[in-house]
């Protein structure tokens, strides 16, 4: 045999090893995932076919709204938590609202929605309505109308197509850091009222990923070292990101220690807040609050907590995302003085230790109790309640 020919041999072997060893793997990869894999790893790892196949995919808890983009999914049921018919996080809501009745909305992100609590009885809104009326406003009702990644944009549509169907006399605006990361794009002809700069339309359904993807074995390895999200990740499905947003990018870097490359070697993160001024969160408010006042609903604007000393999350210990901030929730306050609306310094009532939060800025079932409390004693205190029951 000549050299050039065992050479040849030698290579197309070593190949059909390693394919035959790829096959091998790739089938225990989809053995595991079909068969052994809990549904926390089923999710992660799962391709879209594969989830659309699975009766996992058919209780999302957020579904594809036309207008908003995507809300939490109508009759949601996963344990002890639930969405109503309407979608809201809670019980079913009576339409009309009976007579007598006085209805709260919280309009807000995943922490109005309480992300991080599992029980949507735990939640802040639910335990808000249970907290007045045990003061003795009985008649008082609070729907949960925060969704996960909501920023004040969502919160204003969602305000003028969903919730005046459901009759608010009052409402809580809770919003803070989820109109941080819309100012994270560049170049700054991206930053837009429409907000297309940091999120791109939903394309749910025709989602294509890469030709690597398809395999379970690269698409579990690519998954677990941060190459690509999960096929079932918001990112991939409902809230996708155009090129020109760079929050993900700046929490990654200073998650990981290398901040600043790439895009931030040419602009810090700081200049870029700088010049993308919170202009838009302002206007987003001040329709918010022009739209209940056309209607004669209360308003009451919240500034946002966090705590600084989660220092391995950039999203609250960043002196970046601080700056920001106090800039949002001194806003906040000027725009509730200038309206002639109520402001609850929330900020500064509720405390920084880690015992409330999971993150910094989702608050666990202490820290949604104690939020509750805080928020229905300045509503009392503020008379903006009816009489209490004789």
């Amino acid at each position: 045999m000549s050299k050039i020919h065992e050479t040849f041999v030698n290579t197309f072997l070593a190949i059909i090893t390693t394919l035959v060893t790829f096959a091998i793997l790739e089938a225990a990869a989809n053995i595991y995932l079909l068969h052994f894999a809990d549904e926390k790893h089923f999710i992660r790892y799962a391709s879209l076919k594969q989830l659309q196949n699975s009766d996992i995919s058919n209780h999302p808890r957020y579904s594809p709204h036309r207008y908003i983009g995507f809300y939490p999914t109508p009759n949601y049921i996963k344990g002890k938590d639930r969405h109503n018919s309407l979608g809201y996080r809670g019980d079913e809501i009576d339409i009309p609202k009976p007579a007598g009745q006085f209805r709260i909305v919280c309009l807000g992100g995943s922490t109005t929605y309480t992300a991080d609590v599992k029980d949507y009885r735990n939640s802040y809104p639910y335990l808000l309505e249970i907290f007045l009326n045990t003061k003795g406003y009985d008649d008082v009702t609070v729907v949960n109308a925060g969704g996960g990644s909501w920023s004040s944009w969502e919160s204003l549509i969602n305000f003028q197509l969903r919730v005046l169907d459901l009759e608010p006399d009052l409402v809580i605006v809770y919003h803070g850091i989820n109109d941080i990361s819309p100012r994270f794009v560049w170049p700054p002809e991206a930053y837009r009222g429409d907000n297309s700069g940091a999120r791109a339309p939903n394309q749910t359904g025709i989602f294509m990923p890469s030709i690597f993807e398809y395999s379970t074995l690269l698409r579990i390895a690519m998954i677990s070292t941060g190459l690509i999200n999960s096929h079932a990740s918001f990112e991939s499905t409902i809230d996708r990101r155009p090129d020109t947003y760079y929050g993900t990018l700046f929490n990654k870097q200073k998650t990981s220690g290398v901040y600043p490359e790439g895009i931030f070697e040419e602009v810090s993160a700081a200049d870029i807040l700088k010049t993308n001024k919170a202009d838009y969160f302002e206007r987003n408010i001040q329709s918010i609050v022009a739209i209940a006042k056309s209607r004669g609903i209360d308003v009451v604007l919240s500034s946002f907590a966090y705590s600084p000393l989660f220092t391995d999350q950039p999203k609250v210990a960043s002196d970046e995302y601080i700056a920001a901030y106090k800039e949002n929730n001194r806003l906040l306050k000027a725009m509730a003085n200038d309206t002639n609306q109520h402001f609850f310094d929330f900020a500064e009532k509720f405390p920084t230790e880690k015992r409330w939060y999971t993150d910094g800025r989702h608050v666990n079932e202490a820290g949604a109790l104690l939020k509750a409390e805080l928020f229905g004693d300045f509503l009392i205190d503020a008379q903006l309640l009816p009489p209490r029951s004789p």
